[in-house]
Formats: structure tokens, sequence, C-alpha cells
């Protein structure tokens, strides 16, 4: 049976994209309240403008917080898999969450930011759903590659 185990390139493709996502959430929560509701108002316009009004303003932004940790949780996943070849799920779940805390412990100390448990839920609930998917995607690909060897 044919696995996909440690794996250099793929590893430091994943650190490295784990990392610039960690960035990009660090950069948006540096921006102030009045700032970030700029950015959010911005994008929920163009949504409006292609799709139509169909989202309110803070669940949009509930959808970006569960979005970019999404891609945090699927890249540490990637990360913690091509690295240690582990498969599991904790690690970079257990990164991910403390990464959220720290973010909204951050938001905490800039204006017009607050600090909400809340977040940090919607944050780990979608490095979870990152994580699963990662995980999903290696077991298919795992899947197709011991087929194609018993072939």
């Amino acid at each position: 049976m044919k696995t996909i185990g440690k794996n250099k390139p793929f590893a430091v493709v994943s650190w490295a994209f784990a990392v610039a996502v960690a960035i990009i959430i660090f950069k948006f929560s540096c921006d102030t309240g009045e700032e970030s509701a700029e950015v959010s108002a911005g994008l929920l316009s163009l949504i409006i403008d292609f799709i139509g009004n169909f989202i309110s303003h803070n669940l949009l932004r509930k959808i970006a917080h569960f979005c970019e940790f999404a891609a945090l949780g699927f890249f540490t996943a990637g990360g913690i898999r091509f690295t240690f070849d582990k498969g599991r799920i904790y690690a970079p779940l257990i990164i991910s969450v403390l990464y959220a805390v720290s973010d909204e412990i951050h938001q905490y100390f800039v204006p017009e930011r607050a600090c909400r448990i809340f977040d940090v839920f919607v944050d780990s609930s979608g490095a979870l759903t990152g994580i699963l998917v990662f995980t999903l995607l290696i077991f298919i690909i795992e899947k197709i590659i011991n087929k194609k060897n018993l072939h």
C-alpha cells in the first residue's frame, strides 16, 4: 500500500501558505473597527451588485472569519502531514484554535475592535472544516494511488 507521507516540497509549500494566511489574518486584525467595516462594506457592495442582496454585513464578516481559518487549518494540516507523516487532526486544530484565541486577544487592543468568544468558535469551526477537507482530499488521493498500484 502506497501512501503520501513525508514530502519536503509539499511540507515547505504547506507551511509557507499557512504562514501567509496567518499574516493576512494578523493584518486584517490590525485594522481599526472603522477600517475593517469599510473593507467589509466594500466587499458587501460588490456581492450585492453581482448576486443581489442576500447577506448581511455581520454574516459576511463571520463568513470571512470562517474562510480565513479554514485556509489556515487546511495548510497547517498539510504542513503537519508532510513534515511528520501524521494524519491526525488534533495538532493542526490546536495550532489553529490557539491562533484564533491570540487573534481575538490582539483585536481587544485595536481601537474599535473587540475580543469575542463567538468569533473564536467561528474561527475554530472554519479551521476544523479546512482540516477535514484536507484529510478527505488526502484520503481520496491515496485511494487513487493505491488503486493504480494494484493494476
